[in-house]
């Protein structure tokens, strides 16, 4: 019974290619479209166009402009007396930023004034500080380097043979020193290290690999889709009554759908696996590679199969017609995902926020992804995520099982 109720689900899937395609085409567009966004989030600052506006023919204005072209930073160099002009492009977004230097190249350092930053309001905050911080540390390398040109000394009576060596010798060591300075502002003051669970020095993961488990986890779960379809038509066609006529159990019709679609779901995890690693390189995107044994990563996806169906078969059982395993189903899909850390991060979520997401089943499973991939922890270190996902997937089956058994006793028409 159970082998030819798979069956009846095989070709039901075969007429659905519809909603099969959705759940392999939606996270494939997910990943794509996240991995071409994040794909140069090392250039992120550079991107935003910026005027700097400084008094006419000031040389420190035209160097300082030169070091932020040379860093690849879309800059434009200006007059000050320009600044109504550009108020208005900022206002009409035609720029995003607009720089104020008031200070000259002989300003004392005493004297220098704050940089002025006009800012439209909806450029964002995380954006903008790391914009500021870049510029900020090729203001200050350029400022200082400029103040230490030519600066020597000069000794009286240097005509003298030993006062004009005194004088060469303060002047070649000052020179020295000055030239470290610049060195210094010059250098990078952090370097990044990774390190895993395992205390080993690891390479910094690339934004695909922080992006495409969030994406592959809410596609999973979208399984929902197809799955509620079939049983909504199963109740439309009447299929249902002659189910109960064949006195087949609620249970071996549960795991009939579940198998076919665990299999769906192991299908979608090694497709978008193989995408990120074979394709999105293609495009010059970064790869999708997984670290660590391909078992695990095998043993987790099945953990959020289960998480995932379970979930679909209670919704499918519940709903009485597409619309209604839509709106519960869907809706609960991206409840999970925002208050899980699929849409917003955790970790910039009010506190309020980062506690509901411990009872997020798409949060367990992006924290067990992320642990594994990320941080390199052992099978035994995400345990407790695997737990959780498991009776989370083994409750819905078992409430979904005694609903269609009950629907199968009150359900049958003749």
């Amino acid at each position: 019974m159970l082998i030819s109720a798979i069956n009846k689900e095989m070709r039901l899937l075969c007429r659905d290619l519809h909603g099969v395609a959705v759940l392999f085409m939606m996270p494939v567009l997910f990943m794509f479209i996240m991995s071409a966004a994040l794909s140069d989030d090392n250039q992120i600052n550079q991107q935003a166009k910026m005027v700097l506006l400084g008094q006419q023919n000031d040389d420190f204005n035209q160097q300082f402009s030169q070091v932020l072209k040379q860093q690849h930073f879309l800059i434009t160099l200006d007059n000050i007396d320009e600044l109504k002009k550009y108020q208005r492009q900022l206002q009409q977004n035609q720029i995003d930023l607009l720089i104020v230097n008031v200070n000259q190249q002989d300003t004392p350092l005493a004297d220098i004034q704050p940089l002025q930053l006009w800012i439209n309001p909806r450029f964002d905050p995380a954006r903008l500080l790391a914009i500021k911080g870049a510029l900020q540390r090729y203001y200050i390398q350029q400022r200082i380097t400029d103040y230490l040109q030519d600066n020597h000394i000069q000794l009286a009576n240097n005509q003298q043979e030993q006062i004009k060596q005194i004088e060469q010798q303060v002047n070649q060591q000052l020179i020295q020193k000055f030239n470290h300075i610049t060195y210094y502002l010059s250098s990078e003051v952090w370097q990044d290290i990774y390190l895993n669970a395992q205390g080993e020095q690891i390479h910094k993961p690339n934004s695909v690999q922080h992006s495409v488990p969030a994406w592959l986890i809410f596609g999973m779960f979208f399984i929902l889709i197809p799955l509620s379809n079939v049983m909504t038509m199963e109740r439309q066609t009447n299929t249902i009554t002659r189910l109960a006529m064949a006195q087949a159990s609620a249970w071996q019709l549960i795991m009939a759908k579940f198998i076919p679609y665990f299999m769906i779901n192991q299908c979608q995890f090694m497709g978008m696996v193989g995408l990120g690693y074979f394709v999105l390189p293609l495009l010059d995107m970064p790869t999708f590679s997984l670290v660590g044994s391909f078992r695990d990563y095998l043993l987790l996806s099945s953990c959020i199969s289960l998480a995932a169906l379970g979930y679909g078969l209670l919704i499918s059982v519940i709903a009485r017609t597409t619309e209604q395993a839509v709106v519960l189903g869907g809706g609960g899909i991206i409840i999970m995902a925002a208050i899980g850390g699929i849409m917003v991060p955790t970790y910039i979520m009010p506190e309020m926020m980062q506690m509901l997401a411990h009872f997020s089943p798409m949060g367990w499973a992006l924290i067990a992804f992320q642990d594994l991939l990320l941080n390199q922890y052992s099978l035994a270190q995400i345990q407790f995520y695997l737990y959780l996902l498991m009776t989370f997937g083994l409750v819905c089956l078992m409430i979904a099982v005694f609903i269609y058994q009950y629907q199968l006793k009150t359900q049958v028409r003749f």
